[in-house]
């Protein structure tokens, strides 16, 4: 396996300059992305020093319901998290779906000051078990099919997605051990 000089896998730098991809989305669906904690903009802030590279969006009602979707058994925990009314940072994106971050040769924020939410996708924690988004716009999930492979081939181990997991947990607030054991499909 091959690392690109930002820290990416091969398969992460093919699969951004696709579209959509995690990096890329669809026109209208801006909502959808995963928020970003204060600790995150801020990590990215002295790394990256660019402007415009984030957006203040409304905590919808769609929004909302995606959040509570990945923490089952802890939404009313998300909705004290994202009151409807309020604000999110996200990452921002161009007039073409791609998140301003992203250059031609993937990611420009260095692999250690990413938001969590990038670092993880596509796994995810279900309880104890680690899972991945069945996602056809991830390129690691197209070619290796299993989580054995699709982590051999992004460079993670277990390890790394449950140590990443906690930290996005609780830079959002959650204990960070998961309550409930399945995620339901959102984000």
């Amino acid at each position: 396996m091959s690392l690109t000089q930002t820290g990416d896998s091969d398969i992460c730098r093919r699969c951004s300059l696709q579209g959509p991809t995690c990096c890329r989305i669809a026109h209208g669906q801006e909502e959808f992305c995963f928020p970003l904690s204060q600790i995150e903009k801020e990590r990215i802030q002295e790394h990256v020093p660019y402007t415009g590279g984030f957006e203040l969006s409304p905590n919808s009602a769609a929004f909302i319901d995606n959040a509570c979707r990945l923490f089952p058994g802890e939404e009313d925990t998300v909705r004290k998290l994202f009151p409807e009314g309020k604000d999110h940072f996200r990452l921002a994106v161009d007039s073409m779906g791609a998140c301003r971050f992203l250059g031609p040769e993937g990611c420009e924020i260095p692999q250690e000051a990413r938001p969590y939410y990038c670092r993880l996708f596509p796994f995810w924690m279900a309880g104890h078990e680690i899972i991945f988004f069945d996602s056809p716009i991830c390129l690691a999930r197209r070619e290796e099919k299993t989580l054995t492979r699709m982590l051999r081939g992004l460079d993670m181990n277990k390890a790394t997605v449950k140590d990443l997991y906690g930290r996005l947990r609780l830079v959002w607030g959650l204990p960070p051990a998961r309550g409930a054991s399945k995620v339901k499909k959102g984000f």
